[in-house]
């Protein structure tokens, strides 16, 4: 009987200590928590904790919503939209039985639309804030030390203190040395986005997601796009099937592009700017604008100060694998983070995915760590990408060329859209799905898409994963008839023999 009475008296007690220690923590401070940036990872990470009832501020400098509203993920989209809108009128209106005379594209009502989206969800963010009861403050956030921040407003400065400190301050456009932006001839993603006037000829220095969407939108609307990559193929972290379509079909709409070639020298001039280039396409161009599209880098310059002692590491805040950093309750997200694994976690080389879905999924795990609600681990051998070029591009995991320098013995499904009558009532049958299981126990190691609307295809993918679903769970899960999904049974089925229609 007395060892049964102890567990609960040792409960009892236990209890009331922890929340004396919290509510001794809510009185020393000023906040139990203090969000630095905006964007996703911000933002998330400062709503989640208002879910949880805990004292939350978020310093944004710019806009709620960070780089991905405002300046990424979503206008871009829109711009995109309208780009494939306007390519379709141009191409397949008579095939379709539609006749019309002089299209005009109305450029500067295209860059508009997209800053209204924009102007409209950064509310919403702001509505959720108040919703869920967290300050928030349009000011530039400095970290002084462990539970210490520094709020630097328009008018004046003071310092606020919390138990704990997330650090998410995203990143930016990486300048390139001797193709540093102007903002009028060489330029980022963010001047891409609202030019008073449209190019007629533009040059795109990196073939990344970000150049691949921009070469993709200018050249809907007329632009004469040329694309310019050092590595071998555009796209360059995509299975190389993927990126080889991409390439074909940027060429056959006219783009100019340029892989295993890179800048040499740049020269600015009233009328544009000179490029002369090295590697396979050695040659001098000339354009309007260059776009350069090299990555981007944290944000970390100002975000501590020098005497706060937080680690930093090539413009990126060092964490650990559960996003602390070297600072005591100072934790860090997003894009300005590089995680510092454990040798024995095999992720040697790994880089971390500036993405930001990524980001909004460290948030949420890094407050629901802190507060005591979960301690999920995000797999970061399993992180979808999306590129939202028309066709679109999405994946997850390896690609083949990876597992076969692995030594793994791997089964591939291709399925084309070409043979989807779905996708041949929709007229975009570019493209396939393919997928790579382990030839031994059907696990799924790699899946690798290209059409359109593939990118909405991919969660499906990201589900079967997560629950470990084999090649014969996916082939066995019934598909609708007639959509684009099924492509992923038959992918599947493809792999083993038992694709219907192929």
């Amino acid at each position: 009987m007395a060892s049964e009475n102890t567990a609960p008296a040792t409960a009892q007690a236990t209890a009331p200590r922890a929340r004396t220690v919290a509510d001794a923590a809510r009185k020393v401070y000023n906040f139990d928590l203090v969000v630095i940036g905006g964007g996703p990872g911000g933002y998330a990470a400062a709503i989640r904790a208002g879910q949880l009832k805990k004292r939350v501020l978020c310093i944004e400098k710019e806009n709620l919503g960070g780089t991905c509203l405002n300046w990424g993920c979503i206008p871009t989209k829109a711009l995109l939209e309208d780009g494939a809108f306007v390519r379709r009128l141009r191409t397949e209106a008579e095939h379709r039985g539609v006749r019309f005379e002089n299209l005009q594209v109305d450029f500067p009502k295209i860059i508009a639309r997209s800053r209204m989206i924009a102007e409209r969800l950064k509310n919403g963010v702001a509505h959720l804030l108040r919703k869920y009861e967290v300050k928030h403050e349009q000011a530039t956030g400095v970290l002084l030390g462990p539970h210490r921040v520094r709020i630097d407003g328009k008018d004046a400065s003071r310092e606020v203190t919390a138990d704990h400190i997330i650090l998410a301050a995203g990143a930016s456009a990486t300048q390139v040395p001797g193709m540093e932006f102007d903002g009028k001839r060489v330029i980022s993603s963010r001047e891409a986005m609202t030019l008073p006037a449209q190019p007629r000829r533009l040059t795109i220095v990196g073939a990344g997601a970000i150049g691949c969407e921009f070469a993709d939108f200018y050249s809907a609307l007329g632009t004469e796009v040329t694309l310019i990559e050092m590595l071998p193929h555009i796209l360059p972290n995509e299975d190389e099937d993927v990126s080889i379509m991409l390439e074909r079909i940027f060429s056959k709409r006219g783009m100019k592009v340029m892989t295993r070639t890179r800048v040499e020298k740049l020269e600015r001039f009233d009328a544009g700017v000179r490029l002369t280039l090295w590697g396979e396409n050695a040659q001098t161009i000339e354009a309007d604008l260059v776009l350069v599209a090299a990555g981007v880098t944290g944000n970390t310059d100002g975000l501590a100060a020098p005497n706060a002692g937080l680690a930093i590491e090539r413009k990126r805040v060092k964490v650990d694998p559960v996003y602390r950093t070297n600072l005591e309750n100072v934790w860090a997200v997003g894009d300005v983070i590089a995680i510092q694994w454990p040798e024995s976690a095999g992720m040697a080389g790994y880089r971390h995915p500036d993405l930001a879905h990524v980001a909004h999924h460290e948030a949420v795990n890094c407050v629901e760590r802190i507060f005591g609600v979960s301690d999920h681990a995000i797999d970061y051998r399993q992180i979808p990408a999306c590129t939202y070029s028309h066709p679109q591009v999405a994946s997850m995991g390896l690609t083949e060329k990876k597992l076969r320098e692995q030594g793994r013995k791997i089964k591939i499904g291709k399925f084309p859209f070409s043979a989807s009558g779905r996708a041949l009532a929709a007229g975009e049958t570019d493209g396939f799905v393919k997928l790579i299981f382990d030839a031994q126990y059907g696990e799924l190691l790699g899946v690798h898409m290209i059409g359109e609307n593939v990118t909405e295809l991919l969660a499906e993918m990201v589900l079967a994963r997560k629950l470990e679903a084999t090649e014969a769970e996916i082939i066995e899960a019934m598909h609708p008839h007639p959509t684009m999904s099924e492509a992923l049974m038959e992918a599947a089925g493809a792999a083993d023999g038992r694709a219907i229609h192929l």
